[in-house]
């Protein structure tokens, strides 16, 4: 099942929205300067998003907020692309209802197309990054495959307003169209860019003999990572902790309950996939932000057919320089670890991989509406169904990129 949407009246329903609205708008244009091997988005070996040198744009967004009384909003996130599939449609839509109450704990529902609050690092609208041009291991797949198309309920309590140092919240959800979760892990690994899949999106990736080939899998070369297949629920829970401003701890677990003996006529497989998140965030001092995420969980498809562990982690520093007398700079730092383990015994599927990843950003605000950014980034692993197409299984990226930002 898709989302069906078309771009003239996804226009039309943002624009008449965002002129009685809260409404941000971002451009972002990107130079990229990169080996020249082909994208994973263009069924190539690389796992970053551009193919070549040159211009793109990378991030048009229109996040919006109209508040339709004093109980409810509604909010949603437009954006387009230069490249991959789908490059105009909303990556997030949903109602969100939060009463007004006296009491100290507070319930909130939402409901619609929106991302688990996971990310210690994607906090900017339309679930950008502050600190860097692409986005970590672990929240580079949550934007590509990982999309609540459901309800959240979640209760809460703000430390101040009971004169505590500690704030909390707790949460639950029921999903669908996440079937599809996990196949981009095993049958590509892990990526590191700052592209969204929106929704009626398809995300391709390298067509792999095993998975592809009429007499084995006979799946395609991509994957649809909303499609409903099983028509099954899946959940996912949290819980958040804070201290004062300066701490914060989160914790995920995420089921998204598919049948993994289920296959669509378009031969796309459900994968029953599950993981565990926890996410730290530390303010030692106000110019200086510490934050990390660990990923661990497992992904089925098929009676025996792929059986995957998969982990990630990443830890990462943001200092502002302006403390240090340069005004407007901000220079962040991150490394990633990452590692998908192959558990069975499907010998022409090979899922097996494993890397790291540097990562290096400076942001220079030029004004509070524009800013320039250049960002360095290192990638570097092992993955086992390379050697369908090159002589060993082993990979070195290096990405250098130059950004122009101007948001309103």
């Amino acid at each position: 099942m898709r989302f069906v949407t078309h771009p003239l009246a996804l226009f039309s329903l943002v624009f008449s929205i965002a002129s009685y609205a809260e409404t941000d708008f971002l451009l972002r244009g990107t130079w990229a300067l990169k080996e020249n091997t082909q994208s994973f988005q263009n069924f190539g070996q690389n796992h970053q998003r551009f193919d070549g040198d040159g211009l793109h744009l990378s991030q048009a967004i229109i996040s919006t907020q109209q508040r339709l009384s004093d109980d409810w909003t509604l909010s949603g996130v437009l954006n387009t692309y230069s490249d991959g599939e789908e490059r105009l449609n909303f990556s997030q839509l949903y109602l969100k209802y939060r009463p007004l109450s006296a009491s100290s704990i507070k319930p909130e529902v939402k409901m619609g197309a929106f991302y688990p609050a996971i990310s210690a690092e994607n906090t900017d609208f339309g679930w950008l990054s502050p600190h860097f041009l692409t986005n970590s291991a672990i929240n580079s797949w949550i934007g590509e495959e990982l999309r609540t198309g459901g309800i959240e309920l979640s209760v809460r309590q703000n430390g101040r307003q009971v004169r505590s140092n500690w704030s909390w919240k707790v949460l639950a959800s029921f999903f669908k169209g996440n079937d599809s979760t996990g196949t981009l892990l095993s049958w590509r690994g892990f990526a590191l860019h700052d592209r969204q899949s929106l929704y009626n999106d398809r995300v391709n990736f390298l067509p792999i003999p095993g998975v592809i080939d009429e007499d084995k899998l006979n799946a395609p070369a991509w994957t649809e990572p909303f499609r409903e297949i099983d028509n099954r629920f899946g959940y996912y829970f949290g819980a958040h902790v804070a201290y004062k401003r300066s701490a914060e701890m989160r914790y995920y677990y995420y089921d998204n309950n598919a049948d993994e003996n289920i296959v669509d006529p378009d031969s796309i497989y459900a994968w029953h996939t599950r993981f565990h998140s926890l996410t730290l965030r530390y303010l030692p001092r106000p110019e200086l932000t510490l934050f990390s995420q660990f990923l661990y969980g497992d992904t089925l498809m098929g009676e025996s057919i792929v059986d995957n562990d998969f982990a990630s982690a990443y830890v990462a520093a943001s200092l502002d320089l302006t403390a240090l007398g340069l005004e407007g700079l901000n220079a962040a730092a991150r490394i990633d670890w990452y590692r998908v383990s192959d558990n069975d015994n499907t010998m022409y599927d090979p899922n097996g991989s494993r890397g790291y990843a540097y990562t290096f950003s400076v942001k220079y605000d030029v004004t509070s509406h524009f800013s320039v950014t250049t960002e360095w980034q290192l990638n570097s692993g092992h993955q086992e169904n390379l050697r369908f197409f090159q002589p060993n299984k082993e990979y070195t990226e290096h990405l250098f990129q130059v950004a122009l930002t101007a948001k309103l």
